[in-house]
């Protein structure tokens, strides 16, 4: 053991961690512990960053009993055998059972208690979770959890219900950012009027520039706005919506297309494309119709679009309401696979997420801080 432990020690740092890179996050925990010139090498944070870029991206899905699994969206349509379970069971206390709210760059998945007060943020990959501090406040709505570049603090934000409102009254809601390491929460942005937290979810953002993006958020919903925040200023903007064939019945997403900020809007098995022109100008940006397309059966009936520009330019995950999934070239204006889940006995049930999920072996340092990292 010595004797190979001493070879293992002769190997260039730069071959090793570029063996290193092509191993699961498995493998990488079990060659860090071989040596400490090995463990120095996986324990730095530029080894976790490329590694977390070299691993495939892909697609959550819930299976029969709520249980999460993945599929490559490399081999999606190819075999079902890809599917991979994630390993949550000791992610939380007893095992976190509570709805999937959003899975993020870094590996981190936010998860929402059954009671709709208690909120977990967990990486499946390293073990390690955290249960959030329960708000005061009676109503929440997660919109997402960002990272604040200024202080580098993985932060919650969410909608909350303000103090004071009564039945009958005018409903107000206020923004809030909560540190995950600890503190307490804090209001950001103004108080919006009238607004419908209660029966009204914020949809998943898309991240564009730095800024996130939501269409579909109780602050903007029935309007022809964009809510847009800057998680370094932490400040908000509403960007125009698109023209619409027909606001109330188009089933419309935010994606990104040509390196810009874009809407698909899909109405009765067309979809049109339109990108945001001049996004950092003053009055919001004009947007251009680059194309109107008939989708092909099954699609025609999709209701969700979701972007997967790392697979390559221009290509967008389609959903249908009948669960069958695929990736869509909008250059291309073909599908390129396709799946439909749910389709055996076995998988009866399985649908999307819409999240995409990436492994990542890096270590938050607020899990440590509230000292519940899974042993």
């Amino acid at each position: 053991m010595a004797a190979s432990t001493d070879h293992a020690e002769r190997l260039n740092d730069d071959v090793v961690a570029e063996i290193l890179l092509r191993l699961p996050p498995a493998a990488v925990l079990r060659f860090g512990a071989v040596c400490r010139a090995w463990r120095r090498i996986t324990a730095s944070p530029a080894f976790l960053a490329a590694h977390a870029r070299c691993r495939p991206l892909e697609l959550i899905i819930r299976g029969p009993g709520c249980a999460l699994s993945t599929i490559p969206l490399a081999t999606l349509g190819d075999d079902v055998d890809t599917m991979r379970r994630l390993r949550l069971r000791r992610c939380g206390p007893g095992g976190y059972r509570g709805g999937l709210l959003g899975a993020y760059d870094d590996g981190l998945l936010l998860f929402e208690g059954d009671s709709g007060c208690d909120h977990l943020v967990c990486n499946p990959v390293t073990r390690q979770w955290a249960l959030l501090p329960r708000t005061p406040s009676l109503w929440i709505r997660v919109c997402g959890v960002y990272v604040h570049a200024p202080s580098g603090e993985h932060r919650l934000l969410y909608l909350a219900n303000d103090e004071g409102n009564v039945p009958g009254g005018t409903w107000t809601a206020t923004h809030r950012v909560l540190s995950l390491g600890g503190g307490a929460a804090r209001r950001v942005g103004p108080p919006a009027a009238a607004i419908e937290i209660y029966s009204q979810m914020p949809g998943a953002h898309l991240s564009h520039r730095g800024n996130l993006h939501w269409v579909r958020h109780p602050w903007v919903i029935d309007t022809d706005k964009i809510l847009a925040f800057d998680p370094g200023a932490e400040t908000f903007r509403l960007i125009p919506r698109p023209p619409t064939r027909d606001q109330e019945r188009e089933w419309v997403s935010l994606v990104k297309a040509h390196g810009s900020l874009a809407v698909t809007a899909i109405l009765k098995g067309s979809m049109d494309l339109w990108v945001l022109e001049d996004y950092d100008s003053d009055d919001g940006g004009s947007w251009t119709h680059r194309l109107r397309v008939d989708l092909p059966s099954p699609l025609e009936s999709a209701r969700r679009a979701v972007s997967v520009d790392v697979l390559g330019q221009n290509v967008i995950l389609l959903e249908n309401e009948h669960h069958v999934v695929a990736l869509y070239s909008l250059t291309e204006k073909k599908a390129l696979k396709q799946v439909e889940l749910g389709r055996d006995i076995e998988n009866y049930g399985t649908r999307s997420t819409s999240f995409l999920f990436r492994d990542s072996l890096e270590r938050h340092a607020f899990f440590d801080l509230q000292s519940t990292t899974s042993s």
